[in-house]
């Protein structure tokens, strides 16, 4: 059991090492070109956002208020349903457009995004407040690390954000033989991305908040991922967790129930504590 214990631990340990990856060539596919203070690329509309339509000809629409529906449309009056999911505003005003021609010679409809709801990012690992957040088109990872809080527990030197290639929702079929995967994954490799195809890369966000060196601090996009791993000590001390204490998640699982109750019972909590 020690050695089996020991040989664990000695793993955790050197999988924490710092590979020495190519970070810097990594980090041109991450910054914007030219540099911009926001990430200058075209909002896509998808469920739940919320649109904002006003036109001068087409009266029965101006002013309205629309939430996108989870089959991707908008309900409009005398126009019917409009597809909008996928789309840019720009491309949603040629839509409405084109169904308004049946109906009006002269039309014009001005379509904005009222309520950002659908594009997101993600942080997990040691940090006070994980999950997702909503994309703004300028959040840094400096902003989205100061909300998300990285626990004592973090190892603030080997942030990690992942970009994947699209599609990012809905998950794809990974077709092809074996062959044709495994040239695909060398081919991956060589151009520095995972296996997966998306773009990875090591931040240090101790050397921003100690020597304000900035030129890591990139813009996020939707769907990136940030992940903060537990520092060396901390990584061992779960470990050890998991290796002796394993049956522990499922003692708090059966134990949550009665914690609720009592929670929400005020008598029930007042006996408690009581006897």
């Amino acid at each position: 059991m020690k050695k089996t214990v020991g040989f664990y631990l000695l793993f955790v340990l050197l999988s924490m090492v710092p590979s020495g990856c190519l970070d810097r060539g990594r980090l041109e596919a991450f910054l914007r070109e030219p540099r911009s203070p926001v990430a200058g690329v075209e909002y896509i509309v998808l469920p739940p956002d919320t649109l904002s339509l006003s036109s001068l000809h087409i009266t029965e629409i101006n002013g309205i208020l629309q939430q996108v529906r989870p089959d991707g449309k908008i309900v409009l009056p005398l126009l019917g349903e409009i597809y909008v999911a996928g789309k840019t505003p720009k491309e949603i005003e040629e839509a409405i457009l084109e169904a308004s021609g049946a109906y009006y010679k002269k039309a014009d409809v001005t379509v904005v995004v009222s309520q950002y709801n659908s594009q997101k990012y993600y942080v997990f690992g040691q940090v006070s407040r994980p999950g997702p957040f909503r994309w703004t088109g300028c959040d840094t990872l400096l902003d989205v690390l100061a909300v998300s809080q990285p626990t004592n527990l973090a190892w603030p030197e080997r942030i990690q954000i992942t970009r994947a290639p699209q599609p990012t929702k809905g998950g794809y079929l990974v077709t092809g033989s074996e062959e044709e995967r495994e040239k695909q994954e060398e081919e991956y490799e060589a151009a520095g991305l995972t296996e997966a195809g998306s773009n990875v890369i090591i931040v240090d966000l101790k050397r921003m908040i100690e020597k304000g060196d900035l030129s890591q601090n990139i813009l996020l996009l939707p769907d990136d991922v940030v992940n903060v791993p537990p520092n060396p000590f901390a990584a061992v001390g779960l470990a050890l967790q998991t290796v002796l204490f394993p049956t522990r998640p499922v003692i708090e699982a059966a134990r949550m129930p009665y914690e609720v109750e009592y929670a929400v019972d005020p008598q029930k909590r007042y006996d408690r504590y009581r006897d």
